[in-house]
């Protein structure tokens, strides 16, 4: 992926010696970490994060495989579901995004789709805007919580870009998130990407 921030004439969207962000199975950490001597195993979820910045504008997106264990055809039940319910959660949170609606509301559905599923609340906000730097403007899709100030109340404007991202961990078998870019248009958010909605599985 770095041979191809070369070869496209871009740079990354953070700092190089973690972008992209990888990590496999349930022992690696979570969040933005550097490489580690882990090796990915049949029965893991893989969970990428990359970011470009071309023409001084960033990107951030996230993408989650599966590797099969010898013998199976498909990821276990539970690998699945938590697939389904993160697709769901984003799904659901970008359709309710259009101009006036405060980002902590947009985090309070997602939150809320995560959980009722039976899962851990995440701990971090479902998005953050973007542009000029990955973590850029002022708004948050976030809850009301202590280090987010009043940026959850924030009402989302025409024009703006987000990332939409809830996680979850899957017992066993790691970290399960997508990550989409999102604009805000009068008419609602759109996509700017293909959002991914199928497990890749290897």
């Amino acid at each position: 992926m770095q041979d191809q921030l070369r070869q496209f004439g871009v740079q990354p969207g953070w700092e190089l010696d973690h972008c992209p962000i990888v990590s496999a199975g349930p022992e690696s950490a979570g969040g933005h970490v550097g490489p580690t001597e882990l090796k990915i195993q049949p029965g893991q979820i893989l969970h990428i994060d990359f970011g470009v910045n071309q023409d001084d504008y960033c990107s951030d997106i996230q993408r989650v495989a599966y590797f099969l264990v010898p013998g199976e055809n498909q990821p276990p039940v539970e690998v699945q579901r938590g697939f389904d319910t993160i697709v769901r959660a984003i799904q659901e949170a970008v359709a309710m995004m259009e101009p006036g609606v405060a980002g902590k509301d947009v985090d309070a559905l997602a939150r809320r789709i995560i959980v009722e599923a039976g899962n851990p609340e995440f701990k971090h906000a479902t998005g953050h805007q973007l542009g000029r730097l990955v973590h850029d403007g002022a708004g948050i899709l976030g809850p009301l919580w202590e280090r987010y100030g009043d940026t959850p109340n924030y009402p989302l404007e025409a024009g703006q870009v987000y990332t939409v991202e809830p996680s979850l961990a899957v017992s066993g078998y790691g970290q399960m998130s997508t990550e989409e870019d999102v604009m805000v248009t009068e008419d609602g958010a759109v996509f700017l990407s293909q959002p991914q909605t199928k497990l890749i599985l290897k």
